[in-house]
Formats: structure tokens, sequence, C-alpha cells
């Protein structure tokens, strides 16, 4: 699919056209019936269901280094640092990130997911001191972020 970003001009009135091999999706046809609050409660509904935001909440620790080993030892570290505190927060991974590589560094993650906020946020106050304490074990090159409600996995 492809989006118009700028079909008319000030006061010119712009026309769009859509072109796809599913017309039937249901995507195109809130689109066609211009049924944005019809299919907005169809995707909150699928995404309950399936246990996403904005129904679940998660964060993302990151981190980056030269050797993927590195990265993902210091991930599997923190996990087994934050699973005894971890009550009510799912952690998954560590993994390689969905951009594996970037810039000659090799980039992991692990996934926090709880329903409930404060679960989660009761376990990310204890992570800075913690994953400072765990990243010098592992040198200057490694890095690590961490991302609270992140756009992407």
């Amino acid at each position: 699919m492809q989006v118009a970003g700028r079909a008319g001009r000030a006061d010119a009135p712009g026309e769009v056209l859509v072109q796809t091999q599913w017309p039937d999706h249901p995507l195109y046809q809130a689109l066609v019936a211009h049924d944005f609050d019809g299919y907005a409660a169809t995707l909150l509904t699928e995404r309950r269901q399936a246990g996403f935001p904005p129904s679940t909440f998660q964060a993302l620790l990151r981190a980056d280094s030269p050797e993927l080993a590195r990265a993902t030892a210091f991930l599997r570290q923190a996990r087994e640092a934050l699973e005894p505190l971890a009550e009510g927060v799912l952690i998954s991974g560590p993994a390689p990130a969905l951009m594996a590589r970037l810039a000659q560094r090799e980039r992991a993650q692990l996934v926090l997911e709880s329903p409930q906020r404060g679960a989660l946020h009761r376990l990310l106050d204890s992570l800075p001191p913690m994953l400072d304490g765990l990243a010098k074990a592992h040198g200057r090159a490694l890095r690590w972020s961490l991302d609270v409600d992140p756009q992407e996995l």
C-alpha cells in the first residue's frame, strides 16, 4: 500500500486513488466506508485478544556491542537478575533485534511486558543501577538502553 501524503494544495482539493489486490480486506472496506471508528474498535479488540498494547504494557531492554555474544551474555545476566523481581512481568529473550546489525554493532533485546503498568514500572525502577553494574563487566564496548512503550519490537 502506498499512501498519498499531500494530495491537495492549499485550497485546491485533491484526489487519492487506492489500488489493491485485496479489496475485501477490512482496512480497505473501512477506508471506502469512511469508518475509522469501527475499524479502530476492531483493531483494539484484536490487540486485546492477542495481549498487545494498549491492553498490556511493554518495555524493551536493548544491548549492542561489536560482538553479538557479548550483547546476549549481558542480556542473559540481566534476565537472571530480573526474574526474581519480576512479579507480574513476563520477560522474553534475549533475541536478536529486528535490525540485528547496525553501524558495525550487533544488537539484541529483552522484552518486558505486563498487564499492569505499575508492576512493570516497579521492575523498571530497579534497572539502571543494576544494569550499569552488569555492563561494566562487559567493557566499554557494550551499550544498553531502555525503551518504555516501544513503537516497534
